[in-house]
């Protein structure tokens, strides 16, 4: 891949829809040697009319679209026709298991890529699939970077770049993440359903996995549980979880205090020793914020630790 830019991945959008580019070759594969992939993770409906359809039309009426990557012919778009087909065949019509296809070689970049775009552009989105969709192409993006064929513009993040391929503001991709890193399965399912929209999900994967299974066991009881609701008990949350510690300036305060003890009160302390201090107070300072590190300050801090390491292996230091 010599690179790309996002811009290039929206133009795929016809190109995809259409399945019809000079770069496929047609090929007729066993259903069987076409490979599904785990990073295909949407919902898949009305499979049952679908074969319907195939069966009185007498086939498919547009191959399907095959990433042939390192020998193994991976499906690309096509997974609601591909379990169609399956249907068929289980209910004894052993002539679909020969499905026409169009295929080109490509590698695993080119093949996520690919088959992002045709799950992007091509299909209805739920909050559940976008939310899926918005972490597949974050680390797609990202193992770009790291390949060199995808370079940030000045000031962008890898955030920005989803927001403007899934046409979404960076606020909602950013609940979206919280969701997916943060929800417990139950949560993501009624999700799922659509039992739950995005602003609830949020706001409720920000409490302990206790109170956000009982939201999700009432909401698929069919109880509509308002925002005001949630946002109570994370107003709770966070009484409690001050009551137990010290408010975050009077914690900030002890720490500075203590490392200007140790560097002031103790005649014997070096410059070294006041040096490693102060770097000891940045750390402590970085563990209480991480949580608002940009993709960018994650992957600087990445390398400075890597360098580190290296540093402490040239200088023959053991490893703790």
């Amino acid at each position: 891949m010599t690179g790309f830019n996002v811009l290039d991945m929206l133009n795929r959008t016809t190109i995809m829809a259409a399945e019809k580019t000079e770069e496929y070759k047609e090929i007729t594969l066993d259903i069987e040697n076409i490979i599904v992939t785990n990073h295909n993770k949407y919902s898949m409906d009305e499979i049952q009319e679908l074969a319907t359809g195939i069966l009185l039309a007498g086939g498919l009426q547009q191959p399907i679209a095959i990433g042939r990557v390192e020998g193994e012919y991976r499906l690309i778009s096509g997974h609601r026709r591909r379990e169609a087909l399956l249907l068929l065949i289980a209910e004894g019509n052993s002539s679909y298991r020969n499905v026409p296809c169009r295929y080109k070689d490509m590698t695993e970049l080119n093949f996520r890529i690919e088959l992002l775009c045709g799950n992007t552009f091509n299909r209805k989105l739920s909050d559940h699939d976008l939310m899926i969709q918005a972490q597949e192409w974050k680390e797609v993006l990202q193992q770009a970077r790291k390949e060199g064929s995808l370079v940030l513009e000045k000031g962008k993040r890898v955030r920005d770049y989803v927001a403007a391929i899934l046409g979404e503001s960076t606020g909602k991709i950013g609940q979206l993440e919280a969701i997916n890193n943060n929800a417990v399965a139950e949560l993501k399912e009624q999700m799922q359903e659509g039992n739950i929209g995005v602003t609830s999900a949020y706001m409720a994967s920000q409490l302990p996995e206790e109170q956000q299974k009982d939201i999700a066991e009432r909401v698929e009881d069919g109880e509509d549980i308002k925002s005001r609701e949630i946002q109570d008990m994370i107003e709770e949350k966070k009484q409690v979880v001050n009551a137990l510690n010290p408010p975050e300036e009077e914690e900030e305060n002890k720490i500075e205090q203590e490392q200007k003890r140790q560097s002031v009160s103790d005649t014997d302390t070096t410059e070294d020793e006041r040096e490693n201090a102060r770097r000891l107070h940045a750390l402590k300072m970085i563990e209480k914020y991480y949580i608002y590190l940009n993709d960018e300050e994650v992957n600087i801090l990445e390398a400075m630790l890597k360098d580190c390491k290296r540093r402490k292996r040239e200088y023959a230091l053991e490893e703790e």
